[in-house]
Protein backbone atom coordinates (compact mmCIF):
# COMPACT_ATOMS: atom_id res chain seq x y z
CA UNK A 1 0.00 0.00 0.00
CA UNK A 2 2.57 2.56 1.00
CA UNK A 3 4.04 1.99 -2.69
CA UNK A 4 0.47 2.00 -4.12
CA UNK A 5 0.96 5.80 -2.50
CA UNK A 6 4.65 6.67 -3.45
CA UNK A 7 2.99 6.00 -7.52
CA UNK A 8 -0.46 7.27 -7.88
CA UNK A 9 -0.79 9.10 -5.01
CA UNK A 10 -3.99 9.23 -4.11
CA UNK A 11 -5.16 5.52 -5.00
CA UNK A 12 -7.66 6.56 -7.41
CA UNK A 13 -5.34 5.13 -10.62
CA UNK A 14 -5.71 1.57 -11.72
CA UNK A 15 -1.82 0.29 -10.61
CA UNK A 16 -0.49 -2.82 -11.40
CA UNK A 17 2.90 -4.19 -10.33
CA UNK A 18 4.81 -7.29 -11.60
CA UNK A 19 8.26 -8.40 -11.85
CA UNK A 20 10.32 -8.90 -14.93
CA UNK A 21 8.78 -12.33 -16.25
CA UNK A 22 5.28 -10.13 -15.78
CA UNK A 23 4.01 -11.93 -12.88
CA UNK A 24 1.54 -9.81 -10.92
CA UNK A 25 2.88 -8.82 -7.57
CA UNK A 26 0.31 -6.49 -6.45
CA UNK A 27 -2.66 -4.87 -7.87
CA UNK A 28 -5.19 -2.34 -5.91
CA UNK A 29 -8.81 -2.36 -6.07
CA UNK A 30 -9.31 0.13 -8.94
CA UNK A 31 -7.36 -1.97 -11.07
CA UNK A 32 -9.13 -5.20 -9.95
CA UNK A 33 -12.18 -3.32 -10.39
CA UNK A 34 -11.42 -2.57 -13.92
CA UNK A 35 -10.53 -5.75 -14.86
CA UNK A 36 -13.14 -7.76 -12.81
CA UNK A 37 -10.98 -9.77 -10.88
CA UNK A 38 -10.53 -10.32 -7.27
CA UNK A 39 -7.09 -9.21 -5.70
CA UNK A 40 -6.21 -13.16 -5.24
CA UNK A 41 -6.75 -13.85 -8.58
CA UNK A 42 -4.88 -10.73 -9.86
CA UNK A 43 -1.64 -12.17 -8.06
CA UNK A 44 -2.23 -15.62 -9.96
CA UNK A 45 -2.08 -13.79 -13.21
CA UNK A 46 1.04 -12.51 -15.66
CA UNK A 47 0.47 -9.45 -18.28
CA UNK A 48 -0.56 -12.06 -20.92
CA UNK A 49 -3.69 -12.78 -19.09
CA UNK A 50 -5.05 -9.37 -19.09
CA UNK A 51 -2.81 -8.15 -21.83
CA UNK A 52 -3.35 -10.64 -24.73
CA UNK A 53 -1.85 -8.08 -27.49
CA UNK A 54 1.47 -7.16 -25.57
CA UNK A 55 4.33 -9.74 -26.67
CA UNK A 56 6.82 -10.82 -24.50
CA UNK A 57 9.33 -9.10 -26.69
CA UNK A 58 7.46 -5.67 -26.14
CA UNK A 59 7.38 -6.80 -22.45
CA UNK A 60 10.74 -7.06 -22.20
CA UNK A 61 11.64 -4.05 -23.84
CA UNK A 62 9.40 -1.78 -21.75
CA UNK A 63 10.82 -3.34 -18.98
CA UNK A 64 14.58 -2.52 -19.77
CA UNK A 65 13.70 0.91 -20.68
CA UNK A 66 11.87 1.14 -17.51
CA UNK A 67 15.06 0.10 -15.55
CA UNK A 68 17.46 2.32 -17.30
CA UNK A 69 15.96 5.57 -17.89
CA UNK A 70 13.68 5.62 -14.54
CA UNK A 71 10.51 5.39 -16.78
CA UNK A 72 8.80 4.38 -19.78
CA UNK A 73 5.23 4.83 -21.27
CA UNK A 74 3.35 2.03 -24.08
CA UNK A 75 0.23 1.57 -25.50
CA UNK A 76 -1.72 -1.38 -25.34
CA UNK A 77 -5.08 -3.42 -25.59
CA UNK A 78 -6.53 -5.03 -22.06
CA UNK A 79 -9.10 -7.24 -21.73
CA UNK A 80 -10.96 -7.63 -18.71
CA UNK A 81 -12.82 -11.06 -17.35
CA UNK A 82 -15.88 -10.42 -19.47
CA UNK A 83 -13.59 -10.62 -22.54
CA UNK A 84 -14.30 -6.68 -23.65
CA UNK A 85 -10.82 -4.90 -24.55
CA UNK A 86 -9.98 -1.89 -24.48
CA UNK A 87 -6.93 0.70 -25.14
CA UNK A 88 -4.83 1.54 -22.36
CA UNK A 89 -1.80 3.68 -21.95
CA UNK A 90 0.93 2.23 -19.37
CA UNK A 91 3.48 4.47 -17.64
CA UNK A 92 6.07 2.76 -15.59
CA UNK A 93 8.37 3.31 -12.99
CA UNK A 94 11.41 0.58 -11.60
CA UNK A 95 10.95 -0.71 -7.71
CA UNK A 96 13.51 -2.82 -6.15
CA UNK A 97 11.68 -4.75 -3.04
CA UNK A 98 13.80 -4.45 -0.21
CA UNK A 99 13.45 -7.51 1.42
CA UNK A 100 13.62 -9.85 -2.07
CA UNK A 101 15.58 -8.05 -3.92
CA UNK A 102 12.99 -8.33 -6.74
CA UNK A 103 12.77 -6.13 -9.63
CA UNK A 104 9.31 -4.80 -10.13
CA UNK A 105 7.80 -2.46 -13.08
CA UNK A 106 4.98 -0.61 -11.12
CA UNK A 107 2.97 0.79 -14.06
CA UNK A 108 0.00 3.11 -13.14
CA UNK A 109 -2.87 2.10 -16.38
CA UNK A 110 -5.28 5.18 -17.74
CA UNK A 111 -7.47 4.47 -20.46
CA UNK A 112 -6.15 5.45 -23.48
CA UNK A 113 -9.44 6.98 -25.09
CA UNK A 114 -8.16 10.21 -22.78
CA UNK A 115 -4.49 10.43 -23.68
CA UNK A 116 -3.61 12.73 -26.42
CA UNK A 117 -2.70 10.38 -28.68
CA UNK A 118 -6.01 8.89 -29.60
CA UNK A 119 -7.96 12.31 -29.20
CA UNK A 120 -5.49 13.24 -31.82
CA UNK A 121 -5.57 10.59 -34.09
CA UNK A 122 -9.89 11.15 -33.92
CA UNK A 123 -9.40 14.54 -34.88
CA UNK A 124 -8.22 13.60 -38.02
CA UNK A 125 -11.57 12.48 -39.38
CA UNK A 126 -15.44 13.96 -39.14
CA UNK A 127 -17.54 12.01 -36.90
CA UNK A 128 -18.84 9.83 -39.58
CA UNK A 129 -19.93 5.90 -39.60
CA UNK A 130 -18.25 5.77 -42.78
CA UNK A 131 -14.79 6.69 -41.11
CA UNK A 132 -12.43 5.29 -38.77
CA UNK A 133 -9.29 6.40 -37.76
CA UNK A 134 -5.91 4.60 -36.44
CA UNK A 135 -2.46 5.39 -35.28
CA UNK A 136 0.84 2.75 -35.55
CA UNK A 137 3.58 3.25 -33.23
CA UNK A 138 6.79 1.96 -34.67
CA UNK A 139 8.71 1.69 -31.66
CA UNK A 140 6.44 -0.78 -29.86
CA UNK A 141 4.38 -1.80 -32.66
CA UNK A 142 1.06 -0.93 -30.05
CA UNK A 143 -1.86 0.48 -32.87
CA UNK A 144 -4.72 2.29 -31.66
CA UNK A 145 -7.90 2.26 -33.92
CA UNK A 146 -11.28 3.79 -33.25
CA UNK A 147 -14.54 1.91 -32.60
CA UNK A 148 -15.43 3.34 -36.44
CA UNK A 149 -13.11 1.22 -37.60
CA UNK A 150 -13.57 -1.55 -35.98
CA UNK A 151 -16.77 -1.55 -36.67
CA UNK A 152 -16.32 -0.99 -41.11
CA UNK A 153 -13.84 -3.71 -40.64
CA UNK A 154 -15.85 -6.36 -38.84
CA UNK A 155 -12.70 -7.17 -36.30
CA UNK A 156 -12.74 -6.76 -32.77
CA UNK A 157 -8.95 -7.37 -32.37
CA UNK A 158 -7.06 -4.32 -33.56
CA UNK A 159 -3.88 -6.28 -34.80
CA UNK A 160 -5.49 -7.15 -37.37
CA UNK A 161 -5.85 -3.83 -38.87
CA UNK A 162 -2.28 -2.98 -38.63
CA UNK A 163 -1.03 -2.56 -42.59
CA UNK A 164 0.58 -5.74 -42.54
CA UNK A 165 -2.56 -7.63 -42.25
CA UNK A 166 -4.61 -5.31 -44.67
CA UNK A 167 -2.62 -6.40 -47.67
CA UNK A 168 -4.66 -10.06 -47.11
CA UNK A 169 -8.14 -8.05 -47.86
CA UNK A 170 -6.75 -6.92 -50.91
CA UNK A 171 -7.12 -8.72 -54.06
CA UNK A 172 -3.17 -9.22 -55.42
CA UNK A 173 -2.58 -6.05 -57.70
CA UNK A 174 -3.41 -4.15 -54.56
CA UNK A 175 -1.48 -5.61 -52.53
CA UNK A 176 1.35 -5.40 -54.37
CA UNK A 177 0.46 -1.51 -54.91
CA UNK A 178 0.05 -1.60 -50.99
CA UNK A 179 3.22 -3.32 -49.91
CA UNK A 180 5.31 -1.04 -52.21
CA UNK A 181 3.29 2.03 -50.61
CA UNK A 182 4.42 0.61 -47.06
CA UNK A 183 8.02 0.16 -47.95
CA UNK A 184 8.20 4.41 -48.57
CA UNK A 185 6.42 4.68 -45.13
CA UNK A 186 9.58 2.76 -43.73
CA UNK A 187 12.23 5.06 -45.62
CA UNK A 188 11.23 7.98 -44.71
CA UNK A 189 8.12 10.81 -44.62
CA UNK A 190 5.56 9.56 -46.60
CA UNK A 191 1.44 10.46 -47.65
CA UNK A 192 -0.51 8.34 -49.31
CA UNK A 193 -4.33 9.25 -50.29
CA UNK A 194 -5.59 6.43 -52.88
CA UNK A 195 -8.84 4.08 -52.76
CA UNK A 196 -8.81 0.37 -52.51
CA UNK A 197 -10.91 -2.33 -52.76
CA UNK A 198 -10.69 -4.70 -49.77
CA UNK A 199 -12.86 -7.07 -48.11
CA UNK A 200 -14.43 -4.85 -44.93
CA UNK A 201 -17.23 -6.21 -42.02
CA UNK A 202 -19.27 -9.20 -43.42
CA UNK A 203 -16.93 -10.52 -46.21
CA UNK A 204 -18.32 -6.87 -48.39
CA UNK A 205 -16.05 -5.64 -51.02
CA UNK A 206 -15.96 -2.38 -50.39
CA UNK A 207 -14.08 0.47 -52.77
CA UNK A 208 -12.41 2.36 -49.37
CA UNK A 209 -10.23 5.52 -49.27
CA UNK A 210 -7.06 5.00 -47.36
CA UNK A 211 -5.44 8.61 -46.08
CA UNK A 212 -2.12 8.27 -44.03
CA UNK A 213 1.15 10.23 -43.17
CA UNK A 214 4.10 9.54 -41.41
CA UNK A 215 4.39 10.75 -37.58
CA UNK A 216 8.35 12.52 -36.96
CA UNK A 217 10.28 12.34 -34.46
CA UNK A 218 13.48 13.82 -34.10
CA UNK A 219 14.07 13.53 -37.68
CA UNK A 220 13.02 9.63 -37.91
CA UNK A 221 9.87 8.22 -38.76
CA UNK A 222 8.17 7.04 -35.23
CA UNK A 223 4.93 5.62 -36.68
CA UNK A 224 2.12 6.17 -39.24
CA UNK A 225 -1.60 7.98 -38.37
CA UNK A 226 -4.65 7.67 -40.84
CA UNK A 227 -8.39 6.90 -41.82
CA UNK A 228 -10.20 4.73 -43.76
CA UNK A 229 -13.08 6.28 -45.66
CA UNK A 230 -15.82 3.73 -46.89
CA UNK A 231 -16.89 5.71 -50.64
CA UNK A 232 -18.88 2.69 -51.98
CA UNK A 233 -20.25 -0.77 -50.33
CA UNK A 234 -22.44 -3.66 -51.49
CA UNK A 235 -22.54 -2.24 -55.39
CA UNK A 236 -24.25 0.89 -54.48
CA UNK A 237 -22.61 3.90 -54.92
CA UNK A 238 -22.61 6.65 -52.42
CA UNK A 239 -23.74 9.90 -54.37
CA UNK A 240 -22.83 13.77 -53.27
CA UNK A 241 -23.97 16.96 -55.35
CA UNK A 242 -20.44 18.40 -57.34
CA UNK A 243 -20.92 21.42 -55.16
CA UNK A 244 -20.52 18.78 -51.91
CA UNK A 245 -17.78 17.29 -53.77
CA UNK A 246 -16.03 20.47 -54.36
CA UNK A 247 -16.28 21.89 -50.67
CA UNK A 248 -14.68 18.89 -49.31
CA UNK A 249 -11.77 18.50 -51.56
CA UNK A 250 -11.07 22.24 -50.99
CA UNK A 251 -11.22 21.58 -47.36
CA UNK A 252 -8.88 18.69 -47.47
CA UNK A 253 -6.40 20.62 -49.11
CA UNK A 254 -6.35 23.38 -46.67
CA UNK A 255 -6.02 20.89 -43.85
CA UNK A 256 -3.34 19.79 -46.16
CA UNK A 257 -1.97 23.04 -46.08
CA UNK A 258 -2.55 24.34 -42.70
CA UNK A 259 -4.69 26.79 -43.90
CA UNK A 260 -2.32 28.23 -46.20
CA UNK A 261 -4.11 29.38 -49.65
CA UNK A 262 -1.79 31.12 -51.90
CA UNK A 263 2.39 30.58 -52.34
CA UNK A 264 4.24 27.30 -53.50
CA UNK A 265 2.49 25.98 -50.50
CA UNK A 266 -0.98 27.22 -50.90
CA UNK A 267 -3.78 24.92 -51.64
CA UNK A 268 -4.11 26.81 -54.56
CA UNK A 269 -1.30 25.28 -56.05
CA UNK A 270 -2.13 21.26 -54.88
CA UNK A 271 -5.30 21.95 -56.47
CA UNK A 272 -4.12 23.77 -60.16
CA UNK A 273 -6.34 27.08 -58.95
CA UNK A 274 -5.59 30.56 -59.01
CA UNK A 275 -5.46 32.00 -55.61
CA UNK A 276 -8.02 34.77 -56.14
CA UNK A 277 -9.95 32.38 -57.59
CA UNK A 278 -9.97 29.81 -54.69
CA UNK A 279 -10.66 32.70 -52.26
CA UNK A 280 -14.05 33.45 -54.15
CA UNK A 281 -15.21 29.40 -54.33
CA UNK A 282 -14.28 29.51 -50.82
CA UNK A 283 -16.63 32.46 -50.12
CA UNK A 284 -19.09 30.51 -52.18
CA UNK A 285 -18.90 27.54 -50.34
CA UNK A 286 -18.49 29.21 -46.72
CA UNK A 287 -15.26 27.84 -46.26
CA UNK A 288 -12.78 29.46 -43.48
CA UNK A 289 -9.12 28.91 -43.71
CA UNK A 290 -8.73 30.08 -40.28
CA UNK A 291 -10.90 26.31 -39.31
CA UNK A 292 -8.23 24.80 -41.04
CA UNK A 293 -5.42 26.41 -39.48
CA UNK A 294 -3.30 25.03 -36.58
CA UNK A 295 -1.12 27.67 -34.32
Amino acid sequence: MALANQVVGDGEHDLLCANLSGRVRYANNSACFTLGYSFEDMLQKSFTDYAPHLSQDTWKQHCQKTISNGKDQIYTYHQNCKGDSYPVTIQSIPHLVSDTNEQLICSIVADAKNSQRYKRMLENVEVSQRIGSFDLNFHDQSILVSENLKAIMGVSDPEELKPSAISQRLSREDAARWNSRMINFLNGYHRMDENFLLRAAAERVSLVRVVMWSRMEDGAVSGITGHYEVMEETGQERMISLEENQRRHIIRALRYTNGRVTGPNGAGRLLDINGKTLFARMKKLNINRDDYTVR
